[in-house]
């Protein structure tokens, strides 16, 4: 087994040399290796992922930082030479299961091997090294044939500021104790040793963590790298589709644990095919190529054979997915099929439609029916303008200057309690007490990042709803999560009034007394409700 170190390298030709050994080592060409390395400023992408939905490209190649796109699986990355990479190929051990257990067994071993260094880390579902909660290190996986790619990046230092520009992940967290910012949630070995470890010290210790959990010595190597062109890495066809806002294109997402699903469907001229479909996300499965067979699978099939279509492709090949199954590949795919009914329902462009999400309940999926038990809008304070002396208020006095004015109208016309949302905290209060008091579903609005970070707040609320995109300056574009969550935040989104009306006319009136058992979110709506 060999032992390389590669030093300091462009992004790109690290991701190039683990793709080319990695098939190299699959038809047996080349030994196991453990290789060690550091990269270049650039944003890293999962093999999976959406281009243009996990970084900001404009400004990644305003500043020069490289782009690139790893043959493994997981989520974004800021890289620089803060962080030290480590990649191991080897043959799939025969013990070693499913990717959860390989993930798993790979950080236990890195975390064994910075245990000599007095660090204490600990395996965090599905790939991270966390200590105290705050992540550490982040490990992918890919495959070919039987051979394993298992990259960790460890957090030495770290440039804050770089990776939330470069990043279009939302990456705020709030606990029980409040709002923590990046780099409260983040960890790197100069924080817990109070310096930056000497390179070869660290390297020992984690090649001494390697080796003992594999039960095998890895020889120095004086080998040349092999040729390190990015064969994997000039994908640009995800890029390119991605990235166009209004092509006709319908979109849809579906938060799993292993990650967000994306998928992305052309249709024919008429409606009725499926021209071309994309699937994405943020996760690890194997075979690796399972998304674009699935892909070539569903082309040109007939929209309403496609459900069926994708149930029996999993059927006919079985998949190892991480924190996901084929079920929610079918649910995502639904979600998708169902913004043809919207468009035709709700009179809604593509790109309307796309801003639509919607949160099905255990009694209640199809959209229509969420909007006629719809009894509460939510409303996000950020829509409302700056100067807007009612903007960090539960209320609006409708003075007829934006569309928020004209959101409280549509709901107070037909006796629907309304409140602004101003901070998270309001939000989870707000939702746990509609559940308590037997609210069945709600629309609202709030941007899409919000909706996939908070998926969990409003899944764990128990009740359907129909939610609408905000376009605009919002918290995640400008990297200021921390100062909305607070209810401070300054920039103004905006609602789509034409939209939102046409969702609206789909929300019957309430009877002027409210069911028995909901009570009133405030009394100024109530004071305020109109008929």
């Amino acid at each position: 087994m060999a032992y390389h170190d590669s030093g300091l390298n462009s992004a790109g030709g690290n991701a190039g040399f683990d793709q080319d050994w990695l098939a190299l080592h699959a038809r047996g060409d080349r030994p196991d290796l453990l290789r060690f390395y550091r990269s270049l400023p650039a944003a890293s992408i999962g093999r999976h992922q959406a281009l243009e939905r996990e970084i900001r490209l404009d400004y990644c190649r305003d500043r020069g930082i490289e782009i690139v796109r790893r043959a493994s699986g997981g989520g974004a990355l800021y890289l620089d030479e803060n962080q030290l990479g480590l990649s191991l190929i080897i043959r799939r051990p025969t013990e070693w299961g499913c990717l959860q257990d390989i993930l798993s067994r790979f950080c236990t071993a890195l975390a064994d091997g910075l245990a000599h260094l007095g660090v204490h880390a600990l395996f965090k579902a599905p790939n991270d090294l966390e200590i105290d909660g705050r992540k550490l290190a982040s490990v992918f996986i890919a495959t070919a044939g039987d051979s394993l790619l298992l990259q960790a990046t460890l957090l030495i230092d770290t440039d804050i500021k770089s990776m939330l520009e470069a990043l279009r992940v939302p990456t705020e967290k709030l606990t029980v104790t409040g709002l923590e910012s990046a780099r409260q949630r983040l960890v790197t070995l100069k924080d817990l040793l109070g310096e930056v470890p000497e390179d070869t010290v660290l390297k020992q210790a984690l090649r001494r963590g390697i080796e003992d959990a594999l039960g095998v010595g890895f020889a120095d190597s004086g080998m040349e790298a092999v040729d390190s062109r990015m064969r994997g890495n000039d994908d640009t066809h995800h890029e390119t589709e991605w990235n166009v806002a209004d092509d006709g294109a319908l979109e849809a997402l579906h938060k799993t644990a292993g990650g967000v699903l994306r998928v992305r469907l052309w249709p024919d001229a008429g409606q009725q095919h499926i021209e071309r479909i994309r699937f994405a996300g943020d996760v690890h499965l194997h075979p690796a190529d399972a998304l674009e067979r699935l892909e070539c699978t569903l082309a040109d099939l007939p929209l309403a054979q496609a459900e069926a279509a994708a149930r029996a492709f999993f059927v006919g090949l079985p998949c190892d997915l991480l924190g996901f199954a084929p079920e929610d590949l079918c649910r995502v795919l639904r979600l998708v099929l169902a913004k043809f009914d919207q468009q035709r329902e709700f009179g809604l462009s593509p790109a309307q439609a796309n801003r639509l999400m919607v949160l099905g309940s255990e009694t209640t999926h199809d959209t229509p029916a969420i909007l006629t038990q719809a009894t509460v809008m939510l409303l996000p304070y950020c829509a409302k303008p700056a100067w807007c002396k009612w903007r960090h208020q539960d209320d609006c006095v409708e003075c007829g200057k934006c569309e928020v004015g004209d959101a409280y109208r549509l709901a107070r016309e037909r006796n629907m309690q309304v409140t602004t949302i101003t901070n998270y905290e309001h939000l989870t209060a707000t939702l746990g007490q509609m559940k308590s008091t037997g609210v069945a579903a709600y629309v609202g609005a709030c941007c899409s990042q919000f909706f996939i970070k908070r998926h969990h707040a409003f899944r764990a609320a128990g009740m359907a709803a129909v939610l609408m995109d905000i376009s605009g300056a919002n918290c995640y574009e400008l990297k200021q999560e921390e100062s909305a969550y607070a209810g401070q935040f300054q920039a103004e989104a905006s609602l789509d009034a034409d939209m939102l009306a046409k969702v609206m006319q789909h929300v019957p009136a309430q009877p002027d007394e409210q069911p028995q058992g909901i009570i009133p979110l405030n009394p100024l709506n109530e004071n305020r409700k109109r008929a």
